[in-house]
């Protein structure tokens, strides 16, 4: 009976304790309801007083004028200023021209109607001035390109005709030649009929010899007798040796001809190798100088957008020192008031600055940058503790050892990347040199277009790789939107985005002149 009555109780006290829960909240809807209107009354009571405020300036404002124009100077109740006001007839509010202030206040507002008329008039001359000047810009630019224009057509148009002056003294060349060859082929036939001719003259001698020998057997014994007559065939018996004498130079001179005009041929066609590779050197030197300019004005732009960077970095890690500087006055704050409120005062700031400091840290206590790696799979637990641990004591160099160490990786990464790229760049840039001095030897042409293939191949490969690569300072925001974000590769291997590694962009445009090199020389074989 006891407990019943007791659970009776208990009830009765739970309903009344309900229903006084709800008289409670339906009072505290009705306090917000009051607070809400008198928050309302007081804004419009504000807003009342304001206006009876200036209502009391301006009325003040007239009394002063009423009483400067009557000459008396009385300080009355504003009661009385509105009494007065009011009781005052239209007369004693008209005023003439030029006897009042208002006439004078009127005046003065004319004119300075006028002056901003005057200076909206010269805005407006100026304002035109400007356009006409815009507009002579852009006519003289159109100018400029339409003759940039006519001077490239000009420059394609005479380097046409050069090629056309080329090929047309190349064929007349080609033609000379052929004639020369034409004309010592015709003179060998006539030396060769000529010597067909002296060779039947030997014979005819020879017989006509023969009888001169007979004859002279006969007459030998009358020698001393007749020798005048002895004397004249003396003359006949040398005179076949004398033919065949000046058979054997003709032919002499025929073959020394053969070899001038031979050495001639030679000498033109030497001439005209070395006119086309001068030609083509001269081509490949401007090509190659137009690169380099490029090139520098490509490197200018990447150590401008690199210092911006530094600064940007240096801004954000100034901006995190401080951040880490309240950090610790928070935490030295919660340690007064006990362990547990200052171990949750330091977690839970870390956690929620975006993940910067956070990063920065685990940059700072990374076990690769020591060189010591941790065995069991509670990496996560050992570096929270690590960074309190830190944090408490050695709260003002954290920052600079972590920037140092960064600095310090970037730098290594730098210079081996650096001496890498050096040693790729000098390997193509040999096997180039070889491929040249290899093109003037004969039946080398297919070997030089495979190698120079292979060599680009090698360049479109490393151009690639250093596309793709990513700088060890990037590792505190290494995220997949970070990687897409600053690094862009399109399918031809070229660099699309503008936060790429300077290393890498200087090695992208030194293989990419390589690249150039290589395809020039291979065009150049191709023709």
């Amino acid at each position: 009976m006891e407990a019943e009555k007791a659970k009776e109780k208990e009830e009765l006290v739970s309903r009344g304790f309900h229903e006084l829960q709800q008289r409670i909240e339906e009072l505290n809807c009705e306090l917000l309801e009051e607070k809400i209107l008198t928050a309302t009354l007081q804004s419009d009571l504000d807003r009342e007083e304001r206006l009876d405020e200036a209502f009391k300036e301006v009325v003040h404002k007239f009394y002063e004028i009423r009483q400067q124009s009557l000459g008396d100077i009385e300080d009355v109740s504003w009661e009385d200023k509105c009494g007065c006001l009011l009781h005052d007839s239209s007369e004693m509010w008209t005023f003439r021209p030029g006897e009042t202030s208002t006439s004078k206040y009127i005046s003065a507002l004319e004119e300075q109607v006028e002056t901003l008329r005057k200076s909206l008039d010269n805005l407006q001359n100026k304002l035109q001035m400007g356009l006409e000047i815009e507009n002579h810009l852009k006519k003289k630019v159109r100018a400029l390109e339409k003759q940039k224009i006519r001077s490239e057509e000009k420059l394609r148009a005479q380097i046409s005709t050069f090629h056309h002056y080329h090929s047309q003294h190349r064929l007349d060349i080609t033609s000379l030649l052929d004639e020369g060859f034409s004309h010592i082929k015709s003179a060998m036939n006539m030396v060769e009929e000529k010597l067909k001719g002296c060779s039947m003259s030997e014979r005819d001698l020879n017989s006509s010899q023969v009888d001169d020998l007979k004859f002279n057997e006969l007459e030998f014994q009358d020698v001393r007798i007749n020798n005048d007559d002895g004397s004249d065939l003396i003359f006949k018996r040398n005179e076949p040796c004398s033919t065949t004498t000046t058979t054997v130079g003709n032919s002499d001179a025929s073959k020394a001809l053969a070899l001038a005009l031979n050495e001639k041929v030679e000498t033109l066609l030497l001439l005209s190798q070395q006119e086309e590779r001068h030609l083509l050197e001269r081509n490949v030197n401007a090509a190659m100088q137009k690169k380099i300019e490029e090139l520098q004005r490509n490197l200018l732009q990447v150590f401008c957008w690199v210092t911006n960077e530094k600064v940007k970095a240096l801004m954000e890690l100034a901006q995190l020192k401080r951040d880490h500087q309240l950090l610790q006055e928070k935490v030295n704050q919660a340690s007064r008031q006990g362990k547990f409120v200052g171990e949750i005062a330091v977690k839970r700031p870390v956690q929620e600055k975006d993940g910067r400091l956070k990063n920065l840290l685990k940059t700072s206590y990374l076990r690769r940058w020591t060189g010591i790696q941790d065995s069991d799979g509670n990496d996560a637990d050992t570096h929270r503790d690590s960074e309190v641990i830190y944090a408490d004591r050695r709260p003002t160099n954290s920052m600079d050892y972590a920037r140092m160490k960064i600095e310090n990786a970037t730098l290594k990464e730098s210079l081996e990347s650096m001496d890498h790229l050096i040693r790729a760049v000098r390997r193509l840039r040999l096997s180039l040199l070889k491929v040249k001095e290899s093109a003037a030897s004969e039946g080398t042409e297919y070997c030089s277009s495979e190698s120079l293939d292979t060599i680009i191949n090698e360049a479109n490969q490393l151009k690639t790789a250093l596309g793709s690569s990513l700088p060890l300072s990037w590792s505190a925001e290494a995220d997949s939107g970070s990687f897409s974000e600053r690094v862009e590769i399109d399918v031809n291997g070229h660099s699309t985005g503008e936060n790429m590694d300077f290393v890498s962009a200087a090695g992208f445009e030194m293989v990419e002149l390589l690249v150039f090199i290589a395809q020039l020389l291979k065009e150049d074989k191709c023709s």
